[in-house]
């Protein structure tokens, strides 16, 4: 065979893998976000009679809407926030708006401070049949100035509130949700963000403490299948837009209601593979914002961010 017979033959299979495996990631899309398709997922989760979910930061936001549409869904819950107020107002709201009698519990803890004890978090899930483990504190205020000119106050909040917390309720529960994986389906996720695959202004503590996340929930749960326990799904929730009140951008195909992205999570919450847009727009954004230059994908992001904050959005505190 000569030369150029090979390299035909070389590059006609690199060419064939190359086919294959976009049609590979098509078919996966497809059957993941083919409407209705996966809308009961939810209720492998509810084996136990007596079924609870963890969702933190539920006062507002997507928190509140998750565990508004968890507890709609049969689930008891755990609501976590800081402002008790809030919390007994959020625990009233869903009660009086759901069909059934369930139980909600408060967890009353500040993820931005830094450090905390487990010893309440312990006492409310002991003896509980836990089977969903929502992690939805995060988000960062835009700060207008770049990481220099931040305070260490200002840089600890910021990698308590998106990452060091979210451990502490992993590294704390994660012994009572192996025993509890061992009667049925237990699933835990943490959210993303779209920063952390541009670099929008001034986000750089945010994003990272982002990235970080997403490593830990991959790798405690590639943890969990080396030790061949594979009844707990441990999976990174991908996000752009959702209308919160940190993020008040008027709804539109990219930015999800709060309630709409609740019910997008809970039908991608067996999605394959351990990351997952749970919106199929935000799937799509993700997938295109990775083929692009690296200084074009910096420029759209910023004119986003020009769009949310307005045109004077620039750098309005230095050394």
């Amino acid at each position: 065979m000569s030369a150029l017979n090979i390299a035909a033959y070389v590059f006609g299979v690199i060419g064939l893998l190359t086919v294959a495996a976009k049609v590979y990631r098509l078919l996966v899309f497809t059957y993941v976000y083919f409407p209705g398709l996966h809308d009961r997922k939810i209720d492998r989760y509810r084996w136990s009679q007596k079924p609870y979910a963890l969702v933190t930061a539920s006062t507002d936001g997507i928190g509140k809407a998750l565990a508004t549409e968890l507890y709609r869904r049969g689930f008891n819950l755990i609501i976590h926030g800081r402002n008790p107020d809030k919390l007994a107002a959020v625990r009233e709201g869903i009660l009086a708006a759901g069909s059934q009698d369930g139980d909600v519990k408060i967890w009353l803890e500040d993820a931005g401070k830094g450090r905390w004890d487990p010893v309440q978090l312990l006492a409310l899930t002991d003896s509980l049949d836990l089977t969903v483990v929502a992690l939805v504190n995060g988000g960062s205020e835009v700060k207008m100035y770049p990481i220099d000119a931040q305070t260490e106050d200002e840089l600890q909040h910021t990698m308590s509130f998106n990452f060091f917390f979210s451990v502490f309720v992993i590294r704390t529960l994660l012994p009572s949700l192996r025993s509890t994986a061992t009667r049925g389906p237990v699933t835990l996720f943490g959210f993303g963000s779209f920063a952390t695959l541009t670099a929008p202004p001034y986000l750089s503590v945010y994003g990272a403490a982002k990235c970080a996340l997403e490593f830990i929930l991959r790798n405690v749960a590639a943890d969990e299948r080396f030790a061949k326990r594979h009844n707990l799904n441990i999976k990174y929730i991908q996000l752009a837009g959702v209308n919160t009140a940190g993020n008040p951008s008027k709804p539109d195909y990219i930015t999800a209601t709060g309630e709409a992205f609740a019910k997008d999570i809970v039908r991608r919450i067996d999605a394959p593979w351990r990351w997952a847009a749970a919106n199929p727009v935000h799937a799509i954004m993700a997938y295109f914002v990775g083929l692009l230059p690296e200084r074009m994908a910096e420029g759209m992001v910023v004119k986003e961010m020009e769009r949310q904050f307005g045109p004077d959005f620039k750098e309005k505190k230095s050394d």
